[in-house]
């Protein structure tokens, strides 16, 4: 009996038999092939805006030039092929511009005396921009060393947007009035307050080629080149002029774009890949807003570039050498290894992502006689919109429980750098050559969530889930009123407030998470963000002021934010101890 039960204590101490399933039977390969993926694009550039006079042909009458404008945007990328040789591809992207200085220069032409030039700072700018290219691979075979190779041109549409917000003035020239602290009673115009704003807006037709070519086994090069016709539509928002505010510019030409990438198969599904980027858009055309003063349009010629380089993961499947059935159109369709995925454990990984505002003013509230006349009588909002647009990018570690064959439990945290955040300004003229601006600034400068996940399983690898929980986050605001036109002198006056600091809120969303190998899997999720309101002064500033009383207000800013985030996460797998192998038949 004694040796019975220590046979069996023993055999209750052996690991669990490891059992090996037979693979699924192999399929006919698919006519199309699929990859999709996500990225990050750090880029630089510029916009130049002339500005020429009516009737004598290249006389140049004012320039905004918008230089170092740095960026930051997430994207997602696809491309399908058939095996007839047709392709369709694309990419999708938004984030912000972060850094980056306006120049805003006025002839002699224009102010009737002195040369004027003027530098702003530009922060809480966007942009976003989408591609999609249909296409026929003219070439698509191996050359005598083996390597695979396919070239073809396409036919496509590219749009491209940016938004620039200035602030601040400061005149680098000496004699002109314009943003000068010369005589000594004038003081520069709050550098919080937003004296022009500009929306570009590219919609190009594309025609290129672009080709790619596997170095080496698991390592690939692809290279595409497009001219563009581009029409172009500005917009113009001078805070300070409320004559033209919003004037519109219109005009068409051409430039081209390049893009090349080098890309590294981790598996024979899913890569990791390094790139760089060009773009290049000019066009001459008519601006619309002065039509106002002599009925006239005038000539304009618009410039933009952008350039950096970019990372991607991505993942493909079906084609000719795919033959599991991932590429057809059924049970199988994109499934990355025939073994279930096993969600369980501990993962980290990292995401870049898009946020955009929810539509929440900023309040302005009398908090002197002065401010409430002006409010009582138009000239200074009681609200003020300003919609906010940005990148978001960092990382992220959790752990997943496996619930039910169908059913996934997790806790995940986050911490990611932000710079999501918009601009508005108002205008209203005061008479006696005195426009008057009010502007206000909202910027999410970081963000973390700890969040609870819950997820269903419709496929093995595939994960639905919904998430929600607690977030924080670094928030700024600004809010500024002021005589932007020249000074803030002795006789007017200027008032500007601000807020920095650290906020709490909460955060829901739902996503898709996709495994596309053992350890690796991409995901898309959607995060609503409220990090609450904040408050501060807007207090005056320069000396006396109208009636003697200072125009003061308190603001208070909302901090909402949707967010569409894509990522890559990493499962940690902790392997148990070996035991007996069992062959299922």
């Amino acid at each position: 009996m004694t040796a019975l039960l220590a046979a069996g204590a023993a055999k209750a101490d052996d690991p669990a038999p490891l059992v090996l399933k037979a693979p699924p039977p192999l399929l006919a390969a698919s006519p199309w092939r699929v990859e999709f993926g996500t990225r990050y694009w750090f880029s630089s550039g510029n916009h130049k805006y002339d500005y020429y006079d009516a009737q004598v042909p290249g006389l140049l009458i004012s320039r905004l030039t918008f230089g170092d404008l740095t960026g930051h945007s997430a994207e997602t990328f696809f491309r399908v092929d058939h095996e007839s040789g047709v392709f369709l591809k694309g990419f999708l992207g938004g984030g912000t511009l972060a850094s980056g200085k306006l120049n805003d220069e006025d002839t002699v032409a224009a102010t009737k005396g002195p040369y004027s030039n003027t530098v702003h700072v530009q922060s809480g700018g966007s942009l976003k921009y989408v591609t999609v290219d249909l296409g026929y691979n003219v070439v698509e075979t191996r050359l005598p060393t083996g390597q695979p190779v396919r070239i073809g041109p396409f036919v496509g549409y590219n749009n491209f947007h940016e938004r620039m917000n200035s602030f601040g003035c400061a005149q680098i020239l000496a004699g002109t009035e314009f943003c000068s602290t010369d005589p000594p009673n004038r003081v520069p115009y709050p550098t919080s307050l937003d004296g022009l704003d500009f929306d570009v807006a590219w919609n190009s037709l594309r025609v290129g080629v672009g080709g790619e070519i596997e170095l080496v086994p698991g390592l690939r090069a692809s290279l595409e080149a497009a001219w563009i016709h581009s029409w172009l539509w500005n917009t113009d928002y001078h805070n300070f002029r409320p004559e033209i505010r919003g004037a519109q510019q219109s005009g068409k030409g051409d430039g081209f774009q390049l893009e090349g990438l080098i890309a590294y198969d981790l598996t024979s599904r899913f890569s990791v890949g390094v790139g760089g980027r060009y773009w290049q858009f000019s066009a001459p055309g008519k601006d619309h807003g002065e039509r106002l003063f002599n009925n006239v349009t005038r000539p304009i010629y618009s410039f933009s570039q952008r350039y950096g380089f970019f990372l991607q993961a991505g993942y493909r499947f079906g084609g000719p050498d795919d033959p599991t059935g991932a590429g057809n159109f059924g049970p199988f369709f994109g499934r990355a290894e025939a073994e279930p995925h096993e969600w369980r454990g501990v993962y980290l990984g990292s995401h870049v992502g898009y946020g955009f505002g929810a539509a929440k003013d900023t309040t302005l509230a009398a908090r002197s006689p002065e401010a409430a006349i002006l409010q009582t009588e138009f000239k200074a909002p009681f609200a003020q919109r300003s919609d906010i647009a940005g990148f978001v990018g960092g990382g992220q570690i959790g752990y997943n429980w496996r619930l039910h064959p169908l059913l996934v439990a997790g806790l995940e945290t986050d911490f990611a750098y932000a710079n999501i955040g918009g601009s508005f300004g108002a205008s209203v003229d005061f008479g006696d050559r005195r426009n008057f601006a009010t502007s206000t600034k909202r910027l999410l400068e970081s963000l973390g969530t700890v969040r609870g996940r819950f997820g269903i399983l419709p496929r093995d690898d595939v994960m639905l889930y919904v998430t929600g929980g607690f977030a924080y986050g670094q928030v700024s605001a600004l809010g500024a009123l002021g005589d932007g036109n020249k000074f803030c002198a002795l006789d007017f006056y200027c008032s500007a407030g601000a807020y920095s600091g650290f906020a709490t809120g909460w955060t829901a969303g739902a996503g898709l998470e996709y495994a596309v190998a053992r350890n690796w899997s991409l995901k898309a999720e959607w995060l609503y963000v409220d990090l609450g309101r904040q408050s501060y002064q807007i207090n005056a500033f320069g000396g006396s002021v109208l009636d003697g009383f200072p125009a003061n207000f308190a603001a208070s800013s909302a901090s909402a934010t949707h967010l569409i985030r894509t990522g890559l996460n990493y499962r940690i797998d902790w392997r148990e101890p070996a035991g007996p192998v069992i062959v299922a038949q």
